[in-house]
Protein backbone atom coordinates (compact mmCIF):
# COMPACT_ATOMS: atom_id res chain seq x y z
CA UNK A 1 0.00 0.00 0.00
CA UNK A 2 1.27 3.41 -0.92
CA UNK A 3 1.65 6.00 1.71
CA UNK A 4 -0.74 8.98 1.58
CA UNK A 5 2.02 11.43 0.75
CA UNK A 6 2.97 9.60 -2.45
CA UNK A 7 -0.71 9.46 -3.52
CA UNK A 8 -0.94 13.24 -3.26
CA UNK A 9 2.29 13.66 -5.22
CA UNK A 10 1.04 11.33 -7.94
CA UNK A 11 -2.23 13.31 -8.12
CA UNK A 12 -0.43 16.64 -8.44
CA UNK A 13 1.87 15.27 -11.15
CA UNK A 14 -1.10 14.02 -13.12
CA UNK A 15 -2.82 17.43 -13.03
CA UNK A 16 0.18 19.61 -13.76
CA UNK A 17 0.58 21.06 -17.20
CA UNK A 18 3.67 22.09 -18.93
CA UNK A 19 3.60 24.95 -21.37
CA UNK A 20 4.60 24.00 -24.81
CA UNK A 21 6.31 26.46 -27.05
CA UNK A 22 3.30 26.65 -29.44
CA UNK A 23 0.54 25.91 -26.91
CA UNK A 24 -0.62 29.44 -25.78
CA UNK A 25 -1.76 32.73 -27.23
CA UNK A 26 0.59 35.47 -28.17
CA UNK A 27 0.41 38.94 -26.72
CA UNK A 28 -0.82 40.36 -30.04
CA UNK A 29 -3.65 37.80 -30.23
CA UNK A 30 -4.74 38.71 -26.69
CA UNK A 31 -4.61 42.43 -27.48
CA UNK A 32 -6.70 41.99 -30.66
CA UNK A 33 -9.33 39.89 -28.87
CA UNK A 34 -9.54 42.39 -25.98
CA UNK A 35 -9.87 45.23 -28.52
CA UNK A 36 -12.71 43.48 -30.38
CA UNK A 37 -14.44 42.70 -27.09
CA UNK A 38 -14.12 46.36 -26.01
CA UNK A 39 -15.66 47.58 -29.28
CA UNK A 40 -18.62 45.19 -28.92
CA UNK A 41 -19.19 46.28 -25.30
CA UNK A 42 -18.97 49.98 -26.25
CA UNK A 43 -21.51 49.55 -29.08
CA UNK A 44 -23.89 47.62 -26.85
CA UNK A 45 -23.58 50.24 -24.10
CA UNK A 46 -24.25 53.08 -26.58
CA UNK A 47 -27.37 51.32 -27.89
CA UNK A 48 -28.56 50.74 -24.32
CA UNK A 49 -28.02 54.39 -23.36
CA UNK A 50 -29.83 55.58 -26.50
CA UNK A 51 -32.81 53.38 -25.73
CA UNK A 52 -32.91 54.64 -22.11
CA UNK A 53 -32.87 58.25 -23.32
CA UNK A 54 -35.66 57.47 -25.80
CA UNK A 55 -37.72 55.88 -23.06
CA UNK A 56 -37.22 58.92 -20.80
CA UNK A 57 -38.23 61.28 -23.64
CA UNK A 58 -41.33 59.18 -24.31
CA UNK A 59 -42.26 59.17 -20.62
CA UNK A 60 -41.84 62.96 -20.41
CA UNK A 61 -43.91 63.52 -23.56
CA UNK A 62 -46.66 61.28 -22.22
CA UNK A 63 -46.79 63.19 -18.91
CA UNK A 64 -47.04 66.54 -20.70
CA UNK A 65 -49.71 65.20 -23.07
CA UNK A 66 -51.74 63.70 -20.21
CA UNK A 67 -51.69 66.93 -18.21
CA UNK A 68 -52.58 69.04 -21.27
CA UNK A 69 -55.35 66.64 -22.28
CA UNK A 70 -56.87 66.72 -18.79
CA UNK A 71 -56.78 70.54 -18.62
CA UNK A 72 -58.27 70.95 -22.10
CA UNK A 73 -60.99 68.38 -21.43
CA UNK A 74 -61.95 69.97 -18.12
CA UNK A 75 -62.12 73.46 -19.62
CA UNK A 76 -64.03 72.16 -22.67
CA UNK A 77 -66.59 70.32 -20.54
CA UNK A 78 -67.24 73.42 -18.43
CA UNK A 79 -67.40 75.75 -21.46
CA UNK A 80 -69.89 73.50 -23.30
CA UNK A 81 -72.26 73.97 -20.37
CA UNK A 82 -71.67 77.72 -19.93
CA UNK A 83 -73.22 81.02 -20.91
CA UNK A 84 -72.40 84.72 -20.59
CA UNK A 85 -68.71 84.48 -21.42
CA UNK A 86 -66.28 87.24 -20.44
CA UNK A 87 -62.59 87.35 -21.33
CA UNK A 88 -59.75 89.78 -21.89
CA UNK A 89 -57.65 86.99 -23.42
CA UNK A 90 -55.83 86.04 -20.22
CA UNK A 91 -58.82 84.60 -18.35
CA UNK A 92 -62.24 83.17 -19.14
CA UNK A 93 -65.23 83.72 -16.86
CA UNK A 94 -68.79 82.50 -17.39
CA UNK A 95 -71.92 81.20 -15.71
CA UNK A 96 -72.08 77.43 -15.54
CA UNK A 97 -75.27 75.50 -16.25
CA UNK A 98 -73.80 72.14 -15.22
CA UNK A 99 -76.08 70.31 -12.78
CA UNK A 100 -73.51 70.45 -9.98
CA UNK A 101 -72.86 74.20 -10.45
CA UNK A 102 -76.17 75.52 -11.71
CA UNK A 103 -75.83 79.28 -11.96
CA UNK A 104 -72.39 79.56 -10.37
CA UNK A 105 -69.60 81.63 -11.89
CA UNK A 106 -66.67 79.64 -13.26
CA UNK A 107 -63.27 81.12 -14.06
CA UNK A 108 -60.10 79.77 -15.70
CA UNK A 109 -56.78 81.64 -15.84
CA UNK A 110 -53.03 81.15 -15.92
CA UNK A 111 -51.12 81.74 -12.70
CA UNK A 112 -47.90 83.15 -14.14
CA UNK A 113 -45.93 82.54 -10.93
CA UNK A 114 -46.52 78.80 -10.80
CA UNK A 115 -47.22 78.19 -14.49
CA UNK A 116 -50.45 76.38 -13.58
CA UNK A 117 -53.93 76.74 -15.05
CA UNK A 118 -56.21 77.76 -12.22
CA UNK A 119 -59.91 77.02 -11.80
CA UNK A 120 -62.47 78.62 -9.48
CA UNK A 121 -66.11 77.56 -9.48
CA UNK A 122 -67.35 80.09 -6.91
CA UNK A 123 -69.32 77.42 -5.03
CA UNK A 124 -67.69 78.12 -1.67
CA UNK A 125 -68.01 81.51 0.02
CA UNK A 126 -64.25 82.00 0.04
CA UNK A 127 -62.36 81.80 -3.27
CA UNK A 128 -60.91 78.31 -3.43
CA UNK A 129 -59.08 78.21 -6.71
CA UNK A 130 -57.31 75.02 -7.64
CA UNK A 131 -54.69 74.13 -10.23
CA UNK A 132 -55.91 71.79 -12.96
CA UNK A 133 -52.45 71.02 -14.35
CA UNK A 134 -49.91 68.83 -12.60
CA UNK A 135 -46.74 70.10 -10.96
CA UNK A 136 -44.47 68.30 -13.44
CA UNK A 137 -45.55 70.68 -16.23
CA UNK A 138 -45.54 74.43 -16.71
CA UNK A 139 -48.00 76.32 -18.88
CA UNK A 140 -46.00 79.16 -20.40
CA UNK A 141 -48.91 80.73 -22.28
CA UNK A 142 -52.69 80.44 -22.18
CA UNK A 143 -55.14 82.58 -24.08
CA UNK A 144 -58.89 82.56 -24.58
CA UNK A 145 -60.33 84.01 -27.78
CA UNK A 146 -64.07 84.72 -27.96
CA UNK A 147 -65.80 84.78 -31.34
CA UNK A 148 -69.42 85.77 -30.94
CA UNK A 149 -70.25 87.07 -34.41
CA UNK A 150 -72.47 84.19 -35.53
CA UNK A 151 -72.58 82.19 -32.34
CA UNK A 152 -70.32 81.98 -29.34
CA UNK A 153 -67.14 80.03 -29.91
CA UNK A 154 -64.23 79.99 -27.52
CA UNK A 155 -60.75 79.14 -28.77
CA UNK A 156 -58.17 78.05 -26.22
CA UNK A 157 -54.49 78.33 -27.15
CA UNK A 158 -51.93 76.84 -24.78
CA UNK A 159 -48.19 76.17 -24.65
CA UNK A 160 -47.19 73.57 -22.08
CA UNK A 161 -43.75 72.16 -21.26
CA UNK A 162 -42.15 69.65 -18.94
CA UNK A 163 -40.53 70.81 -15.70
CA UNK A 164 -37.62 69.23 -13.84
CA UNK A 165 -36.30 67.23 -16.77
CA UNK A 166 -32.93 67.23 -18.48
CA UNK A 167 -32.64 69.56 -21.44
CA UNK A 168 -32.30 66.73 -23.97
CA UNK A 169 -35.62 65.14 -22.92
CA UNK A 170 -37.55 68.35 -22.29
CA UNK A 171 -40.91 68.38 -24.07
CA UNK A 172 -42.96 71.37 -25.23
CA UNK A 173 -46.39 71.22 -26.84
CA UNK A 174 -48.54 73.86 -28.49
CA UNK A 175 -52.25 73.10 -28.38
CA UNK A 176 -55.37 74.80 -29.67
CA UNK A 177 -59.03 73.85 -29.55
CA UNK A 178 -62.29 75.62 -30.27
CA UNK A 179 -65.42 74.92 -28.23
CA UNK A 180 -69.01 75.88 -28.90
CA UNK A 181 -71.29 76.04 -25.88
CA UNK A 182 -74.45 73.96 -25.97
CA UNK A 183 -77.74 75.79 -26.00
CA UNK A 184 -80.03 73.76 -23.78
Amino acid sequence: MKNPKSKIQDFLKAKSYKLKANGGYTLIELMVSIGIFSIVVAMTSAMFMTSLKGQEKSYTSQNVADSARYAMEMMSREIRMGTGFLSDGTYLQFVSTMPSRDGQTVKFWLDAGSGQIMFDDDIAAAPLEAAITSLNVKVSSLSFLLDSVDHERITIVMRIESVGTKEDVKTTMDLQTTISPRRL
